[in-house]
């Protein structure tokens, strides 16, 4: 991981996006230089021949002269600095962090740059270890690429093998998302929230993310996305939720499920999966779900039904993050016997014996923040612990690679990390993955939140 990996004289400016993204670090500019010397015109989509160009499409240095003027050696000149702003703007899509979206629309122009991405999103496993479990950016998804990102799929497979539904007795509803995130916070869902007065447990249903229980909304990705809106599903788009939705509702026991979402659509996909499992699905919207008349039917359908209280959601909020995040039944047996203290999304596990902090939802990216008596907990419970090996020293800050020992092979970056060796015991988040901290000579492998000496 520390190695950089250079391709010499592939480079172009419409494929170097890609390329950086399959992991190359370094490229030259000779390709570049010999198709100029050949009189071939470079952008960013495509390659002319001089001859063909009766204007230059470009405001670089050297295209500032009329067409006819322009020979070879001009060519080669813009072919470079062609390149160089094609490595720039890649750059700063790395820096923050959307690099995937820009290769999704730079692939369009040639089929083997479409295929290679495509190749790419087949090396699920290879691509997931180096992808963080969140990001500070958008993830747009404008494209059916998009379904087979990191990003996606692993949400969706942590929501239907690791959540566990706990707030039991309740019937699930699953209402359409919204553009506003989290979904909590938008007018539509403030309005299905007052119809079903806390009377049932809700989930979103929405492309691309799939289910989104309400515990998990600020989750990474589920509030941090941005899709095309048409009011229309494709085929994949309806596959992708109702496979979702279907392990879902096989993982989970509801005794039934009120479906109060828009007849296009959502409500192919909930009847598809209806006739699947063995659940009895009610559907409450006629025409539009925020209309009176829709908003009655839901009230109506949850007659009866014992309210869930704030202090049950907020708890079942924490425990299933622990499990998202740390792996299935982490929530319980890290949290078993917590009180929760603030206001929700601002929440903190308390020991309820002990009083002392165990850990706090950190409400932009859904996760969770570990103190030393919640990591210790951790570490004594059955859960999965991701644990990083030192060597004798005392972190001040950060680890780095060097003195890292060993490290579970299933830490991503971003995720909490319990930090042990012969002179310390810490708590922070992870800064490589955990294969990486334990081959890599160079770099920051964890950073510290909380340490002491032993």
């Amino acid at each position: 991981d520390d190695t950089a990996l250079s391709l010499s004289g592939v480079a172009t400016p419409r494929n170097v996006a890609v390329l950086v993204y399959a992991g190359v670090d370094l490229v030259n500019a000779d390709r570049a230089v010999v198709r100029g010397t050949q009189g071939r015109y470079l952008t960013t989509e495509g390659a002319y021949d001089l001859a063909d160009l009766d204007e230059l499409p470009c405001s670089c240095p050297a295209c500032q002269q009329p067409a006819a003027d322009f020979d070879r050696t001009d060519c080669v000149d813009h072919n470079v600095n062609a390149l160089e702003a094609e490595l720039a703007r890649v750059r700063r899509r790395i820096r923050d962090g959307r690099l995937r979206d820009y290769v999704e629309g730079q692939a369009r122009h040639t089929a083997w740059l479409t295929a290679a991405m495509r190749e790419l999103d087949q090396q699920y496993g290879y691509v997931e270890q180096r992808t963080p479990t969140f990001r500070d950016s958008l993830l747009l998804s404008s494209t059916q690429d998009a379904l087979h990102r990191v990003e996606i799929q692993r949400f969706a497979d942590r929501v239907t093998s690791r959540y566990r539904k706990r707030l039991d007795g309740h019937p699930l509803l699953l209402v359409p998302c919204s553009a506003r995130k989290p979904y909590s916070d938008s007018q539509s869902h403030r309005q299905f929230q007052d119809a079903a007065s806390y009377r049932a447990h809700v989930a979103s249903i929405t492309s691309p993310i799939g289910v989104v229980p309400q515990e998990l909304e600020l989750t990474y990705p589920a509030q941090h996305y941005d899709s095309v809106v048409t009011g229309r599903w494709s085929a994949e788009e309806k596959d992708f939720v109702a496979r979702v939705l279907r392990r879902y509702l096989e993982r989970t026991d509801y005794s039934r499920v009120i479906a109060h979402v828009p007849p296009e659509g959502y409500r192919d996909i909930c009847e598809r999966v209806a006739g699947d499992v063995d659940v009895p699905f009610e559907f409450t919207v006629a025409d539009h779900p925020t209309t009176d008349e829709s908003l009655g039917e839901l009230n109506a359908a949850l007659a009866g039904e014992d309210k869930i209280w704030v202090q049950e959601r907020e708890a079942a909020t924490l425990k299933a993050v622990a499990d998202y995040y740390l792996g299935d039944g982490a929530g319980d047996a890290v949290f078993a016997d917590i009180e929760v203290q603030g206001r929700y999304p601002k929440l903190q596990a308390l020991d309820a014996d002990t009083g002392d902090q165990l850990a706090a939802l950190v409400p932009e990216y859904g996760s969770l923040s570990f103190t030393l008596a919640g990591a210790r907990q951790w570490v004594a419970s059955d859960a999965p612990t991701k644990r990083v090996e030192i060597d004798g020293f005392v972190p001040q800050g950060s680890v780095l690679a060097p003195g890292v020992i060993d490290a579970s092979d299933d830490i991503r970056v971003g995720d909490e990390v319990v930090i042990e060796g012969p002179a310390a015991f810490a708590v922070g988040r992870a800064r490589m993955p955990g294969p990486a901290m334990a081959d890599a000579t160079r770099g920051m492998a964890v950073q510290v939140r909380h340490c002491v000496e032993r």
